[in-house]
C-alpha cells in the first residue's frame, strides 16, 4: 500500500483502556436468568449442584481432538473450538446476521441438554433459533470429572460474517504464525473482518473486535497490489482521537474488496502517468465509497464514534445526498 496507509499501531495506542472487571481465577461468567443483568460469575466446580465447567472436565461430553493434560486455559480454547465446529456445519450458509452470538448449555448425566441460553448482539431472534436448532441435532454424551459422570456446563461463541467459520481471534493467530502469508489466501478474511468492524459498535477491548482490526491492519503495511488514497479534505477533517481516520481506511478497504469479490471490479488506486492522482476515477470512487460506509456507521451514536464539527458537516451532506459535491469542494 506504500504511502497510502495508516499504521494500526497509531490506532491501538490511541484507544483508551476500558475496564470490564476481573473474573477470579477458577471462575467464569455464566448466563443466569436469576441475575439482574442475566450473567453471574461462578466457580468452575459447583460441587453442590454437581455442575462442572469444561475447563476442569477430565472427559468432555462431545467428540473432540483435545489432548489430555491441558491447562484450564488450553482446555477452554480447545473445547470452545470443537463445540463451535460441531455447530457451524449445521447452520445455513446464507445467514445475513452480522455480529456475535454466545451460547451456554448444560449437558446432564443422561446426555440430555438443558439450561440453554443463546444471545446475539445485536439481537437477532432468527439467528438465535437457528443455533438452537443446530444444537438440538448434536449428539452429546455424559461428561466426566475424575471418572465420575457429572453435569457439564459448556459455552462457545460465533462471529458473523465469517467465510472461514472461525473466530477472528483464531484466524488472526493462524495468519500471524504463518511464515510467509500470502494476501490472496486472506482476502476473504480481510473483507469479513472489515464487514464485522462496521457491523458492531466500537469495542476496543473486545477480543473479536480487536482481532478484526488487527487482521485488517496486518496488511496495511504490505504491498497488496492496491493503494489506499488517504488524503483529501474529508480525510483531514477526521481525527484519530476518535479512531475516525483508521475507520475510514478500513472503510475504503472494505469498499475496494466488495467491488473485487462481489462485483468483479478491481480498483487499483495506483498512480497513472500523466494524470493527477486525486483526479483518477478509481481514487475518487474508493474515497467516496469509503466515506459513505464510514458516515453511515458513525451516524449511529450506539457505535461509539463521536463526530466533531467538521465531520458533522460531511454527515449532513451525506444525509442530503450531496456528499460527493461536498468532498469535491
Amino acid at each position: 500500500m506504500k504511502k497510502y496507509k495508516l499504521n494500526i499501531l497509531t490506532f491501538l495506542l490511541l484507544i483508551p483502556f476500558i475496564g470490564i472487571g476481573q473474573i477470579p481465577k477458577g471462575h467464569f461468567l455464566d448466563a443466569d436468568k436469576t441475575a439482574e443483568r442475566g450473567y453471574k460469575v461462578k466457580p468452575f466446580k459447583q460441587e453442590k449442584e454437581g455442575i462442572y465447567h469444561y475447563a476442569v472436565l477430565t472427559e468432555l461430553p462431545f467428540e473432540n481432538d483435545c489432548d489430555s493434560g491441558l491447562s484450564e486455559k488450553e482446555q477452554i480454547a480447545c473445547s470452545e473450538q470443537n463445540l463451535r465446529n460441531f455447530i457451524y456445519p449445521k447452520l445455513p450458509s446464507n445467514i445475513e446476521f452480522k455480529g456475535n452470538v454466545y451460547v451456554y448449555l448444560t449437558v446432564k448425566e443422561d446426555s440430555q441438554v438443558e439450561n440453554v441460553t443463546v444471545s446475539s448482539y445485536p439481537n437477532s431472534e432468527s439467528t438465535n433459533e437457528l443455533i438452537k436448532e443446530a444444537l438440538n441435532s448434536i449428539e452429546f454424551k455424559p461428561g466426566k470429572f475424575n471418572d465420575k459422570i457429572v453435569k457439564s456446563r459448556l459455552w462457545t461463541s460465533f462471529t458473523f460474517p465469517s467465510s472461514s467459520n472461525e473466530l477472528f481471534s483464531v484466524s488472526l493467530e493462524k495468519m500471524k504464525n504463518e511464515e510467509n502469508p500470502k494476501y490472496e489466501d486472506y482476502e476473504n478474511l480481510i473483507f469479513d473482518a472489515s464487514q464485522y468492524i462496521f457491523s458492531n459498535p466500537v469495542y476496543p477491548n473486545g477480543t473479536e473486535f480487536k482481532s478484526a482490526t488487527q487482521i485488517v491492519g496486518f496488511w496495511m503495511n504490505k504491498d497488496i497490489g492496491i493503494g489506499i488514497p488517504t488524503f483529501g479534505k474529508f480525510y483531514d477533517a477526521l481525527t484519530n482521537e476518535n479512531k475516525q481516520q483508521f475507520l475510514y481506511v478500513v472503510a475504503m478497504i472494505n469498499y475496494g474488496l466488495d467491488q473485487k469479490i462481489n462485483h468483479n471490479r478491481i480498483l487499483e488506486c495506483k498512480p497513472n502517468d500523466g494524470q493527477k492522482y486525486s483526479e483518477q476515477e478509481d481514487v475518487k470512487e474508493v474515497q467516496l465509497g469509503g466515506a459513505k460506509i464510514l458516515l453511515e456507521f458513525i451516524g449511529d451514536k450506539e457505535n461509539n464514534v463521536p463526530m466533531n464539527s467538521k465531520t458533522k458537516k460531511y454527515y449532513k451532506a451525506y444525509e442530503k445526498g450531496e456528499l460527493e459535491e461536498q468532498m469535491n469542494k
